[in-house]
Formats: C-alpha cells, sequence, structure tokens
C-alpha cells in the first residue's frame, strides 16, 4: 500500500530530471539479510520407539475380569466392562465408600482405577465411567481393544498420576470414548476439562480408531507433552481438540478434528523450550472455531498432509478482535521443511510474531487478510516449494522478505509482497494487521525462484530496499489508484533474473540507476486484460514475453540480455516501439510516469539523473 506521507513529499520535490527515490548505494549490502531463528536446542523433534508401536504383542489369555471399583495390579489384566452392572442399577448401599477410592483427591463419581504400572486391556462398553490411571512414576500402556467409554459427570479416562501413558489402538477395532457436557466430577490438584486428561506425558499409537467427543470443553488433554504416532483419531471438541501444554508431536496416524476453539495447541507460556509443536508426518484435516494450529513457541514441521479451515474460512467478515482465526500460528518461529498444505483461513494462513522458512512442500492458501506473515524474516526456499495463494489481503508480508527459489504464485486484494517494520498485533481497524507496518527498515530480496503476483494494490512494495539478484518474476498491477509496480523508500535494484511488470503509471517508479542489468520501464496509454507483451532484440529474438491479466498503461521490463548501447523493439498489442539504450536504465526512477512525454514511449533514453 502506498505511504500517503512519502507520495506528498514526492510531489512537491517531482522534476522531469528527479524524484524522491536516492539513487546512492545503501550503506550495507541489501542481500545481506542473515535469517534469525529462535533456540530450539532445548526441543524434542524425535520419537521413542515405544512412542512408534504399531503392533500388540500382549497375551490376553487367563486375564482375571475385575470391577470398577477394584484396584488394577495385575500386569496383563482385561478390564470387561461389558459385565459390568450399570451403575443405575446398583442400590446405594452397594456403592464403594468414598473413603475406598483414589486417595487425596475429591472425585466423586466410581472409578475404575490403575494404581501401578503395566499392561492392561480395555475392551466393552461402560457408561458413566471414568477410568483413573494413578500409578505414580511408573509406565502404564493401555490396550483400547473395542472399548466404548461414556462418563456423563466428567472426564472417560483421567490419567493422574503415571511415568508415561500409552494409549495403544488394537488394530482393527473401533474405540470411543465421550465426557460430559458438565463436570461433577472434580480433582483439587487439576481442574478437569477434557474427555481424555493426563497429568503424565501421553503417546496414542496403534493401528486401531479412536474416537473422541469432548462435549464439555476440550477433547484430548496432557499438562505434559502429548504424542501420537499412528491410528485414526476423530476428535470432537466444544473448544481444543489436542492440548499439549508443553508439546504436540505427530509422527503418524490420520487425524481429523472438528473444535469450536483451536484444533492442535501447545501453551506452556513460562518455559521457551517448551510449548511447541511437531509435525513429522501423518494426515491431519482440521476445522476450527479460531486457530487451526496453534504453538506459544516453535512449529516445526517437516512432512504433513494437512487441511485446514480456520473461523469462517477466507470468505469470513474481517474486523479487528482479540480471537484469533489462523491457519497456522507460532509465537516465535515456524519451521516448514515439506509437507502437503491446504489452509483456508478467516485471518492469516501462515502466521508468526517471530520468523518463518519455509524450504520445500505444496502449498494451496486462501486467507481473509495476509497469505503468511512474519512479524520479523520471512524466507522461501527450495526447488521444490510450489506456493499458491488464491485469496488474500496482502499475499507475503514480513520486516524482511527473502525469497530463494520455489514456485510462487499469489494473488492479493493490496500488495503482493510487502516489507516493513512493526508488527501485526499492533493494527487497528477494520481488517487484522492493517497499518502494523510502519517503519523503513524493511527489505525485499529475490535471489531466485519463479514468482508470479496479481495484484490490486503494489506489486512489490519495500518500505526499505527492494533487490532482485535472480528469478523469473512477473507483476501484475491494476491500471488505477495510487497504485505502482514497484514501490520502494530507498533503492530498488536489479543485477539478474528476468522481470515483466504491468500496472497503473500514475505513480509508478523505475528501478533504480544503480542498478546493473538493463531496465525499460515506458508508459502505454491504458491497454485491456489479455493484451501482449513483447520485447526483441535487434536480430529478432525474442528476449520476454506476457500477457496482461489486468488493465494497464505502465511496462517495466528487465533481463540479462537488455544492454547498454543496443537496441531493441518493444510491442504492446499492435503498438510497436524501438528503444535505444544509451545507457543500462530507460525511464525514469521517481513517480509520475505519465508527466515525462507521456504516451508510448515518451520517456525517451538514458539513464535519469
Amino acid at each position: 500500500m502506498k505511504k500517503t506521507i512519502s507520495l506528498l513529499l514526492c510531489l512537491l520535490i517531482l522534476s522531469a530530471s528527479s524524484g524522491c527515490v536516492s539513487d546512492s548505494k545503501a550503506d550495507t549490502d541489501p542481500n545481506d539479510v542473515s535469517v534469525k531463528l529462535a533456540d530450539t536446542s532445548g526441543m524434542d523433534f524425535s520419537f521413542d520407539d515405544e512412542d512408534e508401536l504399531t503392533l500388540i504383542t500382549e497375551t490376553l489369555a487367563d486375564t482375571e475380569a475385575v470391577t470398577d471399583t477394584e484396584a488394577v495390579t495385575d500386569k496383563e489384566a482385561v478390564i470387561e466392562t461389558e459385565n459390568m452392572p450399570e451403575t443405575e442399577n446398583v442400590p446405594e448401599t452397594e456403592k464403594t465408600p468414598e473413603t475406598e477410592k483414589i486417595p487425596d483427591n475429591t472425585l466423586k463419581y466410581e472409578p475404575v482405577n490403575i494404581t501401578s504400572g503395566g499392561t492392561y486391556t480395555l475392551s466393552g462398553t461402560r457408561t458413566d465411567t471414568t477410568v483413573v490411571i494413578d500409578a505414580g512414576n511408573a509406565d502404564v500402556k493401555l490396550i483400547l481393544n473395542g472399548v466404548t467409554i461414556t462418563n456423563s459427570e466428567g472426564p472417560a479416562i483421567y490419567i493422574r498420576s503415571a511415568d508415561n501413558v500409552e494409549l495403544t489402538l488394537a488394530e482393527g477395532t473401533v474405540n470411543t470414548v465421550s465426557d460430559g457436557a458438565s463436570y461433577t466430577i472434580i480433582d483439587s490438584d487439576s481442574t478437569l476439562d477434557a474427555a481424555i486428561f493426563s497429568k503424565a506425558d501421553l503417546t496414542v499409537n496403534g493401528t486401531g480408531t479412536l474416537i473422541v467427543n469432548g462435549n464439555y470443553k476440550h477433547g484430548i488433554v496432557s499438562k505434559d507433552d502429548l504424542i501420537i504416532t499412528a491410528g485414526a483419531l476423530s476428535v470432537n471438541a466444544q473448544n481444543v481438540g489436542l492440548n499439549g501444554k508443553d508439546c504436540v508431536k505427530i509422527g503418524g496416524g490420520t487425524i481429523t478434528i472438528s473444535a469450536g476453539s483451536d484444533g492442535i495447541r501447545s501453551d506452556n507460556d513460562e518455559d521457551t523450550s517448551r510449548g511447541y509443536v511437531y509435525l513429522y508426518g501423518g494426515s491431519i484435516h482440521i476445522t476450527a472455531g479460531n486457530d487451526g494450529i496453534q504453538a506459544e513457541t516453535v512449529l516445526k514441521v517437516e512432512d504433513v498432509l494437512l487441511n485446514v479451515k480456520s473461523g469462517d474460512g477466507s470468505t469470513g467478515k474481517i474486523y479487528y478482535s482479540d480471537e484469533s482465526f489462523k491457519g497456522l500460528k507460532a509465537g516465535s518461529d515456524i519451521l516448514i521443511s515439506g509437507g502437503v498444505f491446504n489452509i483456508d483461513s478467516q485471518d492469516d494462513c501462515i502466521h508468526s510474531n517471530g520468523t518463518i522458512t519455509i524450504s520445500g512442500g505444496t502449498y494451496t492458501l486462501s486467507s481473509g487478510d495476509d497469505g503468511i506473515h512474519a512479524d520479523t524474516d520471512l524466507e522461501i526456499s527450495g526447488a521444490n516449494t510450489s506456493l499458491t495463494i488464491n485469496k488474500s489481503y496482502e499475499g507475503i508480508e514480513a520486516t524482511s522478505v527473502i525469497i530463494r527459489d520455489g514456485n510462487i504464485w499469489l494473488k492479493a486484494s493490496d500488495d503482493g509482497l510487502n516489507a516493513a517494520g512493526g508488527n501485526d498485533s499492533s493494527a487497528m481497524g477494520n481488517r487484522p494487521g492493517k497499518g502494523g507496518f510502519s517503519s523503513s527498515n524493511g527489505k525485499i530480496v529475490i535471489t531466485g525462484g519463479t514468482l508470479y503476483i496479481n495484484a490490486s494494490g503494489d506489486g512489490l512494495d519495500a518500505n526499505g530496499t527492494l533487490s532482485i539478484t535472480g528469478g523469473s518474476i512477473v507483476v501484475s498491477g491494476p491500471n488505477s489508484g495510487d497504485t505502482a509496480i514497484l514501490d520502494f523508500d530507498n533503492t530498488g535494484t536489479i543485477e539478474g533474473g528476468t522481470f515483466i511488470g504491468t500496472g497503473a503509471s500514475s505513480m509508478t517508479q523505475n528501478f533504480s540507476t544503480t542498478s546493473t542489468q538493463g531496465v525499460i520501464m515506458v508508459t502505454v496509454g491504458t491497454n485491456n486484460a489479455g493484451t501482449s507483451i513483447t520485447l526483441e532484440d535487434s536480430d529478432g529474438n525474442v528476449l520476454l514475453s506476457h500477457t496482461a491479466d489486468q488493465t494497464f498503461s505502465c511496462v517495466i521490463v528487465s533481463s540479462p540480455d537488455i544492454n547498454e548501447g543496443g537496441t531493441y523493439k518493444l510491442t504492446v498489442g499492435t503498438a510497436i516501439t524501438d528503444i535505444t539504450m544509451s545507457s543500462l536504465v530507460y525511464g525514469s526512477g521517481g513517480f509520475g510516469g505519465g508527466g515525462f512525454g507521456g504516451g508510448f514511449g515518451g520517456f525517451g533514453g538514458g539513464k535519469r539523473h
């Protein structure tokens, strides 16, 4: 978006021989951009052998049935819940007294108690039951072998104490756990609020199916680590689908989440080495009332198939709110090296309060606000990166936007790329993020890749410096308003790659004369979408060609084959002009392209002084 104050100053000092853009080189090399990353040395981006267990080899024969009020102590016990009497049929005088329940808590309902480490199997159907694991520092494996547990008064499974608990889903089984819409079961040490609630590290694995109905608030909550490596999970929750306070790690499985607030969340805000989300594999499908995935610190993705709809999606109303409706969100960094992502979000599709690095993956994004936003640095690299932003307000936005490689296609109702200062949370107005950037410390650096921008605002907007040293870039801007193909505060240089830009002529800027690659900018009158543009050298070789998809009145082209002293033919529709390059930059470097002679070829040749 144009900076109004800067524009007024430029108009006051504009003349036919100079503009408001300085041609002097910045004090530092604009390509020298070091991406600042968060410290992840304390985060565990790995899985143990136990986490990845998918086969069940335990012997289930010769096991004994236990009632729901007995403590389970056998290492290989089967809790045959289908043979237990329903609670409503048990006289009050036969129920276990309160004093026989788990010590030091205030559980008010008769649980199934597991009080020592070992392997246990649940099968059958039971209503109004809480399976409570209170095993101290021991490890517990709980095999779900076709079990249905419903508790109308609290969580279906409550892990009160253990070192680590594995929920293993038996092959070929469907297991369902559901809590009540309101809780009467309480614990003096914890706020119970999930169908599966754990105060210990919790791992879900196996090859069966688990359906979790969080009718009160959340689906699965671990106050430590929540790890999922296999299985088919379907989570329906009034609030958060999956919550691991210290971390959520997903290494496999098929996970479907319908959540009233966040789909997946890690929310430890007291330790900078916790509160992270790590996606290593699997297939995840999220429909979330708020954020799809939220990490308090770092979100790291190496491989995943991820479908996310957050809020009302990209067609939802955008307004200033304390609530968040982002697809992927992290408090510090987002680090993505692979995966397939389909995100439809009411707010930003991918948002970090710190840095974002994307070095691989396939992305199809639609946003009611920014396609990708980072408060600090945003770097895209990797030849196998394929990024499509079908809908956005601003396509890619950060303090520094660095594009090294990849295939990028984006459509924005405002700026295509925007580099600035400040942060998204400072925004006010009817669009989250609007006006949040205001300084001139921003950088856009493009060293490679293929980039196609269809913008209704500025194509490349650097509130600072713009530098292009490689890549293939096409910018399609509108022929209206205070928009421009290029908009930069300090310098905008091109030293390599190819560039074709079309857009409005009234406020346009050309590349700075410190550029070391040939540039041609001309005003051409109003031309409709579908008009072809071709640049040929004196031998008739086609150097650049493009078909515009918006109306335009200005063209900027640059190629390594444009040389000082050479002659070239630029064809726009049926209009042809011959250009002699008396210097590397043909046309003006300032605003007001139509004022330098006007019309097609009205700038004359040579470098601006």
